[in-house]
């Protein structure tokens, strides 16, 4: 399986460099946000952690959020900065003004709407994962009961869940253990202190792929939400009102998406399941 992922990312690589070129030579600067915090730049707030969609390689920002980062900064002319910081530091930073924007796989919530603006731009999900030899499997989030799950605190995964403890049988208790990062909590399991760890589809997908003697899928794609319910998008997150900041945005991610750099990147990282066009549930 690792073999046959690098040789998908290989293809991939090949196609997003095409699109980028294609990209970059036949394309004019489209508008920039009017309120940026340092002109010029695109500073984005990210948690580089979490491969294949954020995480550091030979000392710089790699995945598919920062490509696709760079590549929506590229058509409004911009540089684009990566900040990097756990996750829960990431909304503190954007309504203090550290950073312009949040792209980190934040999903899209109710709650989250009303204090924050979003351009969707991807479709998360998330999945448990187990130890290679567990021969555990969990269809909901509810068959988490009886179990030592790990997290990454503040996360939807870890909303999931809590929605669901109480119901939990009394013979049964879900434990929780939250941490600083999907990578933390995944390591949880490689230990054995915990059952499974909670994380992104895309994290647990790339996890096993890379390490299939320490880890195994234990789930299918769950919205986080329950049975039946759709999952969660994931958007670039902007202060809320900063209404022509989101327009700017939204219409470099439509040029991306239209130049076929957004399919070369999906390609490159396997991560086709989260194609914004094509997934419905």
């Amino acid at each position: 399986m690792k073999w046959h992922f690098r040789v998908l990312s290989a293809i991939g690589a090949l196609l997003l460099l095409a699109a980028q070129g294609a990209f970059a030579q036949g394309s004019n600067c489209l508008p920039a946000p009017p309120n940026l915090i340092e002109p010029g730049t695109l500073t984005v707030g990210i948690s580089l952690a979490a491969p294949p969609t954020a995480f550091m390689k030979d000392d710089a920002a790699a995945g598919l959020d920062p490509e696709l980062m760079t590549a929506i900064a590229q058509a409004m002319c911009l540089k684009p900065k990566f900040v990097n910081m756990a996750f829960a530091g990431l909304f503190p930073a954007l309504i203090a003004k550290k950073i312009d924007v949040i792209h980190s796989q934040v999903g899209i919530t109710d709650v989250r709407k009303q204090s924050f603006d979003f351009v969707t731009v991807f479709v998360g999900g998330v999945r448990l994962i187990t130890q290679a030899n567990s021969k555990l499997y969990f269809n909901t989030e509810s068959d988490t009961c009886g179990y030592t799950t790990a997290i990454m605190g503040g996360s939807t995964q870890m909303a999931a869940l809590e929605r669901v403890k109480d119901s939990c049988p009394a013979n049964k208790p879900m434990t929780l253990r939250p941490f600083g990062g999907q990578a933390e909590a995944m390591n949880e399991v490689a230990r054995g202190s915990a059952n499974a760890a909670f994380v992104d589809w895309a994290v647990a997908t790339y996890a096993v792929a890379q390490r299939p003697k320490d880890f195994a899928i234990a789930s299918p794609i769950l919205s986080g939400k329950g049975p039946n319910t759709q999952r969660n998008r994931i958007g670039i997150v902007f202060r809320k009102g900063e209404t022509a900041n989101v327009a700017a945005v939204e219409a470099a991610f439509k040029r991306v998406v239209q130049s076929g750099a957004y399919d070369a990147m999906l390609a490159k990282w396997s991560l086709q399941e989260g194609d914004l066009r094509k997934v419905n549930d």
